[in-house]
């Protein structure tokens, strides 16, 4: 499977350096969690009653981690383009703290807040560029409406 163009805050991914890896894309398309339904646990009842149209719940937040290979000519490179990647992830697209990943092959921009941690990381000696698994939060899994 050919993994599709992304853009991050409006630039191609590979501008700072990562491709994304197998089973990014997968992570993305995963449905969204619902919230709970509304509930009454009343003890003179049998079991509860729900008290909302389970067809009216709504989305819940999700957290969850993509993989990408960062590439760099150097350790010294590749701790530069790290503290860039994180400063840049930090203040998203104009400096909202929200970043927009567009895939224009979905028709959908996923707006992700970065949770201020890479999950997984492979040192740059053993492959020639790192493997990272950077965690986001998507707060509105509602909002993946393409931008323009």
């Amino acid at each position: 499977m050919t993994i599709p163009l992304m853009c991050l805050n409006g630039k191609d991914i590979q501008e700072y350096g990562l491709t994304p890896l197998e089973g990014t894309v997968a992570t993305l398309m995963k449905p969204a969690p619902l919230k709970a339904a509304v509930t009454n646990e009343n003890t003179s009842l049998h079991g509860s009653q729900v008290l909302s149209a389970p067809t009216a719940r709504r989305y819940a937040k999700q957290d969850f981690s993509l993989m990408f290979y960062l590439e760099s000519e150097s350790l010294t490179d590749l701790a530069r383009a790290i503290d860039d990647l994180v400063t840049k992830l930090i203040a998203g697209k104009n400096n909202t703290g929200v970043n927009e990943l567009t895939i224009p092959e979905l028709e959908r921009t996923y707006r992700l807040v970065y949770a201020g941690s890479f999950d997984k990381y492979t040192d740059f000696a053993l492959s020639g560029c790192a493997t990272v698994s950077i965690k986001f939060t998507e707060p509105n899994p509602n909002n993946r409406t393409l931008a323009v």
